[in-house]
């Protein structure tokens, strides 16, 4: 895992007075600071995507995380991974991204298929509410060119996959001759308590062949949103 330079000069280096800063200005100074650092680790990852499975990076502020995850999804990752390491009191975050295609097959064929899911939200600040959490839905899926239909009143969205789309997202890239269908579903958000939030994804058609896709889908909101609205609230 990359250690990268946290500081954009020495003399940020030397701002905690409870860090104790031994290193050479090449070991702890970056122009742009972990940011631009970890952007370029970022970018040299899409043209070795190919020949690597997994990139990873140690990053020195919460604040940057959520940036960089942006960054990386823009880039195209399927998949992004973070972690937390503390010792002592200081705190640093693992990021992890890989190019890696799901696969087709997301469900054993022998699993029960999973055509109702559901997570909660727990420990939302009060201007993060049931109408903020179901934008912020509909926002996540149009930004991966699904078509969606929200009904505000009874707060849920439905989300249209198209087969295009589909085959654009759970195809390794090469030229197959069975086409993906495509697909829909609902996504409610319910009020719990002050606070909490219960989100239910449901197929519209029960026998959904997309099962899979549904699932790996419904992760990669939850993922987004506790990223968004959890975190964010954590400092």
């Amino acid at each position: 895992m990359c250690n990268p330079p946290f500081f954009e000069s020495l003399e940020d280096a030397g701002l905690n007075p409870k860090t104790a800063c031994g290193g050479t200005s090449e070991e702890m100074v970056c122009p742009g600071g972990e940011q631009a650092f970890i952007h370029r680790i970022i970018e040299d990852s899409v043209s070795l995507k190919h020949s690597f499975r997994w990139f990873t990076s140690m990053v020195g502020r919460k604040v940057n995380l959520k940036i960089l995850i942006s960054k990386i999804r823009e880039v195209g990752a399927t998949v992004v991974k973070t972690t937390e390491f503390v010792q002592g009191q200081t705190a640093r975050w693992g990021l992890a991204w890989s190019f890696l295609p799901p696969r087709r097959n997301l469900i054993s064929p022998n699993a029960p298929i999973k055509t109702n899911l559901s997570f909660m939200l727990q420990g939302l600040q009060r201007k993060a509410g049931a109408f903020q959490v179901l934008k912020s839905v509909e926002t996540f899926f149009l930004s991966k060119g699904a078509s969606c239909k929200s009904d505000l009143a009874s707060f849920f969205v439905n989300i249209t996959i198209s087969g295009e789309l589909a085959g654009e997202m759970f195809n390794d890239g090469t030229k197959t001759d069975s086409a993906i269908d495509g697909f829909s579903f609902r996504i409610a958000v319910f009020e719990q308590t002050p606070g909490t939030l219960l989100l239910r994804g449901s197929l519209l058609r029960k026998d959904s062949s997309n099962a899979g896709a549904f699932q790996l889908l419904f992760s990669q909101l939850e993922e987004n949103l506790k990223m968004e609205f959890l975190h964010k609230s954590g400092g």
